[in-house]
């Protein structure tokens, strides 16, 4: 026999060494994670757009409020000058009236402006609940996110042992 040729029948006869194969990474953890990491954004988002429609809301019912407040601060300033100009003996009792009539129309409006911004009042405060709602959804997400990169960085090690 050539050298060769037993040189192969050495190879064939050889005994296999046991060599573990490497197993694959688990990826499952690295996938939440990316998944919970997006959710995250999400809420952020979502928290986000709530706290600015909360802050609009906001907005306009103090607008409303400071035009209820102004009205009203108007109707008192005209009916003490339409008071202090009778005692003055500076218009009539017909000129009285006709400013007692305009101060009950201005009085109405400034009820009517009353109503509406109390009835502002509830769309904004759904907004606000609806801004710490989701807030709280971001915090809850953030704690589980921390969770889960914790047990994963604990597992690296474990991984490495085995």
């Amino acid at each position: 026999m050539s050298r060769q040729s037993m040189q192969g029948k050495l190879r064939g006869k050889r005994e296999v060494a046991d060599v573990p194969e490497q197993r694959k990474k688990d990826k499952s953890l690295d996938s939440l994670i990316n998944v919970r990491k997006q959710r995250i954004d999400r809420f952020e988002r979502e928290r986000n757009e709530a706290r600015e429609a909360w802050r609009q809301l906001r907005v306009l019912l103090r607008a409303v409020k400071q035009r209820w407040r102004a009205a009203l601060q108007e109707a008192m300033d005209y009916w003490r000058d339409a008071r202090a100009g009778f005692l003055r003996m500076a218009i009539t009792s017909g000129q009285f009236r006709k400013a007692k009539a305009v101060y009950e129309r201005m009085q109405k409006q400034a009820a009517q402006l009353h109503l509406e911004s109390r009835e502002a009042v509830g769309p904004c405060k759904e907004a606000r609940n609806e801004f710490f709602e989701a807030r709280r959804r971001v915090m809850d997400a953030n704690r589980q996110y921390e969770k889960i990169c914790i047990l994963r960085n604990e597992m690296k090690p474990a991984e490495g042992e085995s």
